[in-house]
């Protein structure tokens, strides 16, 4: 299994974080400017929500928080983080600062709810970013209501269950629905927070690129597609480019990057993003219950590979979406 780069060496819990003695007392300090530390708080959140999914039962690679570690993995092996070889983060990265709060929110969040052991720590402060939960609510509300509603919703997942066998289904409704949730609005909430580390990005094509994905995501959140490590590692390695993009790359043919990712890329760089609020009221429909859901995966999983199977998704998706009735949810 590919876990992301250093994931063995990243701290498990609060204890592997530097202890500091301070003048009154003793606390943890955290710097999540650090690939290693903030890698380390993920792996905190994987380590005790695993407990809380019982599919995970051979594996903690079927945690749908798994996508959190893995995208900034592959942030980090792309160097879309500026570290050059070292283990720093810059405050320049646009990714890195985008980042920044899918690590610290959840982590403060499940604090908060006593899902993980409460120890008192700090966090190094790097500009105008949020380090502790009443700063973290002041600067972007949205994503920790959401956050709390995941965990909130991730232990009483039991009771969501109750005696049925957890397979495809029970996990979109028990599990991925309020991951989405609490994912798209970190996401959405906070490009305008970073929105200043664009002009730091290498290329016009890399701005198009992570743009473009940030808007696109909300499409992806409502597919409710797995995000556990497996299926998270196959997406990275069919459309996430391994390098940043450069200028030359907006012919979506470059020759050192596998067919896959130029496909993709190509449909990126294509989209009419000015129709994207109509499409998402479209795709919402198209994607308003489970069976319709699973079609509308498959449609996003075969744009890159074929128009003709992409297409036929599409219909089958669109057919259950008037064929069964729409969650109560939607």
């Amino acid at each position: 299994m590919h876990y992301p780069p250093y994931w063995d060496q990243a701290p498990s819990s609060l204890d592997d974080f530097p202890l500091i003695n301070g003048s009154s007392s003793q606390y943890r300090l955290i710097n999540p400017w650090s690939y290693i530390h903030r890698l380390g708080l993920y792996k905190i959140l994987i380590n005790v929500t695993t407990p809380y999914m019982p599919f995970c039962s051979s594996s903690n690679a079927s945690n749908i928080l798994f996508a959190l570690p893995s995208q900034f993995g592959w942030q980090f092996s792309s160097n879309r983080l500026f570290t050059y070889d070292e283990m720093m983060i810059s405050t320049t990265s646009w990714w890195g600062s985008a980042n920044y709060y899918l690590a610290v929110i959840p982590f403060l969040v499940a604090m908060d709810v006593d899902i993980i052991k409460r120890e008192p720590f700090r966090i190094v402060r790097e500009e105008n970013f949020c380090t502790n939960s009443s700063e973290c609510f002041d600067q972007i509300p949205d994503a920790m209501i959401q956050w709390y509603r995941f965990f909130y919703h991730l232990k009483q997942s039991s009771s969501c269950i109750g005696n049925k066998k957890i397979d495809g289904r029970i996990m979109d409704k028990c599990y991925l629905t309020y991951m989405w949730l609490a994912y798209t609005s970190t996401i959405y909430n906070a490009l305008p927070l970073v929105k200043s580390k664009l002009q730091y990005l290498p290329s016009k094509v890399e701005k198009t690129f992570g743009l473009s994905w940030a808007k696109l995501i909300n499409l992806i959140s409502m597919t409710r597609k797995n995000t556990n490590l497996y299926e998270t590692i196959r997406n990275q390695r069919r459309f996430s480019p391994f390098r940043l993009l450069k200028d030359s790359d907006r012919s979506a043919t470059s020759k050192d990057l596998p067919d896959s990712v130029n496909k993709s890329l190509k449909i990126l760089f294509s989209f009419r993003y000015d129709w994207l609020s109509f499409i998402e009221k479209v795709w919402r429909r198209l994607t308003c219950n489970y069976d319709a859901r699973v079609y509308a995966q498959h449609t996003l999983d075969t744009m890159g590979v074929s128009k003709l199977v992409a297409f036929y998704n599409l219909i089958r998706a669109a057919i259950n979406a008037f064929l069964y009735r729409c969650d109560s949810f939607y």
